[in-house]
């Protein structure tokens, strides 16, 4: 006889027909953010449908006014959407001020402190309207009386009758649990409370099975953690038990066994059949759950602050677009932080898209667009435009996102516009490259070169020309310079001016090697020549002095702390050494390159200085009658430094935003010389006119003031340099709550975005996990795992408890974790 369980006792409803699931888009929130295939190592839960015909990747609303109602989803589904809602909890969206409705005389506004109160309560930025958010799970059939759906469909608008004796949230409860507020609260208890449902109430386990199913899961999570944050696939290529390499994560997890009786003895073969943990599912699942914690803590960092978004785009080892989104804010310990939110696929970059996206993660992260101050992208069209850009659409949002466009990306094209422009220059970077890649052609060639070194080195060593020691004097190979990265054409530069005679010798070596093809040895031959004229190692030296002031700066525009008004200061600087460079650095120059010369017996390629200097342009053109120091100091060294001067003058032009002009009023730098009261009250009444009232813009001049004359005094505060110790200092000090206004002001200025390097960043640890063997990442997958590796500081804090916890509220599990 057929044995019967408990769920053949309840029938089973037939799923009604989808309805319409298309909705605005810029308030869609992809809710599942997780896996949608099956675990396989868990045995499926009776009471809800098979998963497998479940898209849970069809996204809903979390906005009260704008998602469907829950009677509208298939029967077989309405448990895990309940589930995927449960698990974000209510909608209750933080707002600086919150829109004001009612009688023109007496207007009243929603109150943040309602949600403390009520913690059922949800609020819709979209109608301006609370809602009720377990009678939107749990609410039966609706009564049929008027105003019977109000918290759930229709919204709750009316403030006036909030605080008052009869309350409509305190009436929309009711007295009792037995009212149609209290059956859904209750529902949604026990619903979070995977104690109270009957597959577990069945199987109650002792204390010593609950403590090894949480020991067994915990081995699983620190195995995911440990991989995740060393960039390692998890998975193998074949897991079968007869398999020599089982992967990454199986291997993991046996020799942690091996090393621990505890651990051994309920894992793999030793572990439940449907609770081993090992499952790729699993693994997606812990991983998600990590994911979900540190964005959690991100948003717990940023708190009620302003916040900028810096926003880049690349493609994967796939081809599939990815949006890097990083947030800038300024924490509650004054400490400017750049965190790495979230990876998206989109599907095409144009600014409508890429705004409808990036809306949709901050919605699903409860961050206002109202609470936007900053925006930092490249200098693309589809970002930058002043019509349709990313930024302008942004902008018809929020008035005071002000765009700034990428500092390292304005370097970049500052330094190649420059070098392009003197022919020299151009010709000097095509031999260089041609230089590096006919000395580092081959294995061969590289040995030969490091040989050279070594030889070179000992006899260097021998009369004590150089130093001894730890880390000096390595063994190298020639840097070759890219075509995106300035930085990597500084690095060749040196590389070559240190290995000058390693790699002389060793294109002396192709260029007479019988072995080598004829291609190899006139490659090799034309080479050497090119790194013998005086013009390459003349402009060799010049390039290193010049690019050694860009170099500093490029490095500088990428740190994360970084304020916009410091890095103002250093490209000022910056321009300041080239300017005095380009005044009085001709004698040292040339006294250099001839010493270089000398000490590598090629003096004999020296013109006389003196000597008239004729090329084939000039020949043509007899007046043109200079001598050869003329064209060296005056159509070389003078042109390239002014070509230099005029390209950063241009682009990093403080003339051309008074928004950093009036910020500059706030630098501590030199004992407040900077400090400007009637500057920074303009730049608070100008630029950010919704962050003061009326009141507070009054009082801002008198706090100013103050601040002058009491902060310089103190020691600790005295000796500043930038904005962003000033910041730190005042929230150390104490000093942040007696100067609140200052305060404020300061935070906005530093929300303000430096440069695109954190995404960048971003992108070049996605090319070291998505690589082509696991050109089969899914994207949720691959978010996840960059949020976690990236935001290792944050992740590495979690204890294994709360992930187990965690991991055990997702959904209901058939093997029990908490007593």
């Amino acid at each position: 006889m057929k044995r019967k369980t408990i769920d053949s006792y309840f029938s089973k409803l037939k799923p009604t027909p989808e309805s319409n699931v298309n909705a605005p888009t810029e308030t869609v929130v992809d809710a599942t953010q997780g896996t949608s295939t099956q675990v396989l190592d868990e045995e499926p839960s009776k009471t809800c449908s098979d998963r497998s015909t479940i898209n849970i990747d069809t996204p809903f609303m979390r906005d009260p006014a704008l998602r469907k109602p829950i009677n509208s989803y298939p029967s077989e589904e309405r448990e895990e959407i309940i589930e995927k809602f449960i698990n974000y909890g209510p909608y209750q969206i933080l707002m600086p001020e919150y829109p004001k409705s009612g009688p023109d005389d007496h207007p009243r506004r929603f109150q943040s402190k309602w949600f403390k109160t009520f913690n059922w309560l949800e609020y819709s930025p979209t109608t301006d309207a609370a809602y009720c958010f377990p009678c939107f799970l749990f609410e039966k059939k609706p009564f049929g009386k008027f105003g019977s759906d109000t918290f759930t469909a229709q919204g709750f608008k009316n403030w006036k009758r909030i605080g008052r004796k009869n309350c409509a949230f305190e009436t929309h409860m009711g007295k009792d649990i037995n009212s149609a507020h209290g059956y859904s609260v209750q529902c949604w208890k026990d619903f979070k409370n995977p104690k109270s449902h009957i597959d577990t109430l069945l199987e109650n386990l002792t204390p010593k099975q609950n403590a090894d199913n949480r020991l067994r899961l915990g081995a699983s999570i620190e195995v995911v953690r440990w991989l995740t944050f060393q960039k390692c696939a998890f998975r193998g290529h074949d897991e079968s038990a007869k398999s020599k390499n089982q992967g990454n994560f199986l291997e993991m997890l046996k020799l942690l066994a091996s090393y621990n009786k505890e651990i051994r003895d309920v894992v793999l073969e030793n572990a439940p059949q449907n609770a081993k943990y090992i499952a790729s599912s699993i693994q997606k699942e812990i991983l998600h759950i990590f994911a979900q914690k540190v964005q959690k803590e991100i948003r717990k960092e940023i708190n009620d602050s302003k916040f900028c978004i810096i926003i880049d785009e690349s493609r994967d080892i796939s081809k599939r677009g990815q949006m890097a989104i990083v947030l800038r804010f300024v924490d509650g310990d004054g400490i400017v932080r750049e965190r790495f939110l979230q990876l998206v696929h989109v599907k095409d970059t144009t600014s409508k898209t890429l705004k409808e996206d990036i809306s949709t993660v901050l919605s699903n992260h409860e961050l206002s667009i109202a609470n936007l101050r900053g925006q930092g992208y490249d200098g693309a069209s589809n970002m930058r435009g002043e019509w349709n850009g990313l930024q302008a659409l942004f902008m018809k949002d929020c008035p005071y996102a002000y765009y700034v466009h990428c500092q390292a990306h304005q370097l970049q094209l500052a330094l190649i516009a420059a070098t392009r422009e003197v022919s020299e220059v151009h010709d000097f970077f095509k031999d260089l490259i041609f230089i590096v890649n006919v000395v580092s052609s081959s294995s061969k060639r590289h040995d030969e070169l490091q040989d050279s070194q070594i030889a070179e080195l000992e006899h260097l060593i021998e009369i004590e020309e150089i130093e001894t020691g730890t880390g000096l004097n390595q063994i190298g190979t020639l840097q070759r310079p890219g075509d995106t990265r300035w930085s990597s054409h500084y690095k060749s530069i040196c590389s070559v001016l240190r290995m000058y005679n390693a790699t002389r010798s060793v294109l002396e070596k192709i260029a007479i090697d019988r072995r080598a093809t004829y291609s190899q040895r006139g490659d090799a031959n034309s080479a050497l020549k090119k790194l013998l004229t005086f013009d390459f190692v003349f402009i060799l030296h010049m390039m290193q002095g010049l690019m050694g002031y860009t170099d500093a700066l490029c490095r500088a525009l990428q740190y994360k702390s970084q304020d916009i008004l410091n890095a103002m200061d250093l490209v000022a600087a910056t321009k300041s050494s080239i300017q005095e460079f380009r005044d009085s650095g001709w004698e040292g120059l040339l006294q250099k390159v001839l010493l270089f010369c000398s000490k590598h017996d090629t003096l004999t390629l020296v013109p006389d200085m003196n000597a008239t200097y004729s090329d084939i342009i000039r020949s043509r053109r007899s007046k043109d009658i200079v001598s050869v120091e003329h064209h060296y100091r005056v159509d070389v060294f003078t042109a390239t430094m002014d070509q230099q001067l005029h390209e950063l003058n241009s682009r990093f032009s403080e003339q051309t935003t008074e928004l950093l002009i009036l910020s500059m009023a706030l630098n501590p730098s030199y004992g407040y010389k900077h400090f400007n009261v009637e500057k920074i009250c303009h730049l608070a009444e100008k630029y950010y006119p919704k962050d003061f009232s009326e009141h507070e813009k009054y009082h801002l001049k008198y706090e100013l003031e103050l601040f002058f004359h009491d902060v310089p005094n103190h020691v600790e505060m005295k000796n500043l340099s930038t904005i962003t110790q000033l910041c730190r200092s005042l929230s150390e000090s104490g000093k942040s709550f007696s100067y609140p206004l200052v305060d404020r002001l300061i935070r906005l200025i530093l929300t303000l975005p430096v440069s695109t390097a954190t995404t960048e960043r971003a992108f070049s640890a996605m090319k070291i996990v998505k690589t082509s063997l696991r050109n089969k990442m899914e994207d949720d997958f691959l978010s996840d795992y960059l949020t976690v590796y990236i935001e290792k500081e944050i992740a590495e804090k979690f204890t294994i408890n709360s992930i187990i916890d965690d991991f055990d509220s997702m959904k209901r599990r058939r093997v029990q974790l908490n007593q």
